[in-house]
This record gives C-alpha cells, structure tokens and sequence, in this order.
C-alpha cells in the first residue's frame, strides 16, 4: 500500500468513527426527547383527571375550547411571550 493510500485509509476510518459518535448523539438526544414528551403527555392527563374532578361538563368543554385553541392559536407565538 502506497503512503496516499494509507493516508486515506486513515481518514475514512477517523470519518467512519465521526459519522458514529454523531449517530450515538443523534439517538441520545432522540430518547431525551422521546422522555420529555412523555413526561408532558402525563403531566397533561394527572391535570385532566384534576379538571375533571372540579369541573362539570370537562370533557364537552375541554373539546370546544380545544377546537378554539387549534384554530386560532399559533403554538409559535406561545413561547414568545
């Protein structure tokens, strides 16, 4: 094997184990994610069941402002404020 030869084997390889380490970073930050959300999606359920314990009609009323919500709110513009 010629001395460029050799180089570029080097390089494949540092690039092989880069593209790696990023895929483990990429799956690590996937599965942070991935708890979070489900994390939220309890915390929304325990603060459901709450509402429906103390508010008559929950359900019926949760729909219609939902509805509202979905329509008119711009989730960007939330987290601006």
């Amino acid at each position: 094997m010629s001395k460029n030869e050799i180089e570029l084997d080097e390089k494949v390889n540092l690039l092989e184990k880069e593209v790696k380490l990023l895929g483990e970073d990429a799956e690590k930050e996937r599965l942070d994610l991935e708890e979070a959300v489900d994390s939220l999606r309890l915390e929304i359920e325990s603060v459901k069941m709450v509402l429906k314990e103390f508010v008559p009609n929950f359900q019926k009323k949760f729909r219609s402002i939902k509805n509202t919500v979905l329509r008119e709110v711009d989730p960007q513009w939330i987290t601006k404020k």
